[in-house]
């Protein structure tokens, strides 16, 4: 009787609906699960009869409810989110660190002028000038500790990118694992729903680290590659980031892709937190470091050239007030081996005249060559320091904000469309349960009917 396998159909294809359903609603808190919906269609007779309703239901796939569209701006907008907060975390890191009291190359410069003008009243002061001499030397600390805490913060940065590549590394193996999983069951006719899901969320771990642009392939694997195009994963193979140090500063690093047998240079900003690391080290953190040795250099040559025309109070020619090493300034800065009756405040050797002292004191407003900077005071020079990182760290707040935005939108338009809906589910599970409750109804009354049928004989 058509009739019980018009109701056998209905019941298995509901059956299959409540499965598919319960299957959702378990996985209602599963990050980045998608949810899924049985796709029924109406089966046909065989048979050419204008009286035939047809052979029932069944269920031809089970569709996952996505749209790749906007999982991909997920992605995109992880790259940007992840970029902007680990940019703005390093240059805020780096105007607290410039704006301490006791970084401050500034308030150094300040006490060792309020010095040297103290020490124009009496200029043969043994006491003024040991305090010449002692602010000298405090000065020459706030190079040291600010030089050694911006080195530490380039390690920081240094020792990220390198787990920011091995995390990214291995997630490129797990997503061309998953990669083949996929062909092989979409090639043998099962449903691929929840490794498409694992794929995605792998993809946007990845994205964070670094942007990335994904392609679909026939086979149901997914091509992704770098922004700038070098490959990362083509199917089941997979590439390896790899971060080779920079000659100039080993805590720098070149970034290139290896796939296969080669390998390919990154010269653009690869994004997300990869990105970000090294567009901060090249783009604020080294450039500092620069202009740092550049003031301590300056401030030494400056000083050393003037005391080196007067004479101290032995009558001998002026020595050397600092001294440093030429490969890393601001780091190595310190006191020459100087005693206070050796500073040459006197351009005759007379030891009330402070001529030489005097333009000691002019070297507060001459101008020197910082890079970055170009022409101005040391004062100025990390005054203007300071103030342009304050005006970064304050745009890359701003940009942070707005790209958590983003991709907060991102995510909840994604959810829209595929995550589960607990009061969805639920009208489906009565929907589906009734359905599955009269084709067996229909299945009781074909017996009825045929022990009815039974009965006449």
């Amino acid at each position: 009787m058509n009739l019980v396998n018009i109701g056998l159909s209905g019941l298995n294809a509901n059956r299959v609906a409540l499965d598919v359903t319960a299957q959702n609603v378990a996985n209602i808190n599963t990050a980045g699960y998608s949810r899924q919906q049985a796709v029924m269609t109406s089966v046909g007779d065989s048979k050419y009869s204008k009286v035939s309703p047809g052979m029932g239901v069944e269920v031809t796939s089970i569709r996952r409810v996505t749209d790749q569209y906007l999982v991909k701006q997920t992605w995109s907008t992880n790259s940007l989110a992840a970029y902007s907060a680990s940019y703005s975390m390093a240059v805020s890191q780096l105007e607290n660190t410039l704006g301490a009291d006791g970084f401050s190359v500034s308030a150094g410069l300040d006490s060792l002028n309020a010095a040297l003008n103290d020490a124009t009243v009496k200029p043969e002061s043994i006491p003024y000038r040991q305090q010449i001499i002692n602010e000298s030397e405090a000065l020459t600390r706030r190079f040291n500790t600010l030089s050694d805490s911006l080195h530490n913060q380039q390690k920081d940065m240094s020792d990220q990118r390198n787990a920011a590549l091995s995390q990214a590394n291995s997630l490129m193996s797990n997503i061309a694992q998953i990669n083949k999983q996929i062909v092989e069951m979409q090639g043998t006719g099962g449903n691929p729903a929840q490794l498409m899901d694992s794929r995605d969320l792998l993809v946007g771990e990845l994205s964070q680290i670094v942007e990335v642009k994904t392609t679909d392939q026939s086979d149901g694997s997914l091509q992704v590659t770098l922004a700038s195009g070098q490959p990362l994963i083509m199917g089941g193979e997979y590439g390896q980031l790899t971060a080779k140090p920079n000659p100039s500063d080993p805590y720098l690093a070149d970034l290139t892709v290896d796939f296969s047998s080669q390998s390919f240079v990154i010269d653009h900003s690869v994004g997300g937190k990869l990105g970000a690391i090294n567009d901060y080290q090249t783009e604020v953190l080294k450039p500092n470091q620069v202009a740092l040795d550049d003031m301590a250099k300056a401030l030494a040559d400056e000083y050393n050239a003037v005391l080196a025309t007067g004479k101290d109070l032995n009558g001998n020619p002026g020595q050397p007030l600092f001294s440093y090493d030429p490969a890393n300034p601001a780091a190595s800065l310190t006191i020459a081996n100087i005693s206070a009756q050796e500073l040459a405040f006197s351009g005759d050797g007379t030891p009330g005249n402070a001529d030489t002292l005097n333009e000691l004191i002019n070297l507060s407003n001459k101008p020197v060559s910082v890079t970055g900077y170009g022409m101005l005071s040391l004062n100025d020079a990390f005054t203007t320091m300071v103030g342009e990182t304050a005006i970064k760290s304050r745009q890359a707040e701003s940009d942070y904000q707005a790209k958590t935005v983003m991709n907060k939108q991102a995510h909840a338009a994604r959810d829209n469309v595929s995550a589960v809906n607990s009061d969805e589910e639920a009208a489906n599970l009565m929907t589906f349960a009734n359905a599955h409750n009269a084709n067996m109804k229909v299945i009781s009354t074909a017996n009825e009917l045929f022990d009815s049928v039974l009965q006449l004989f």
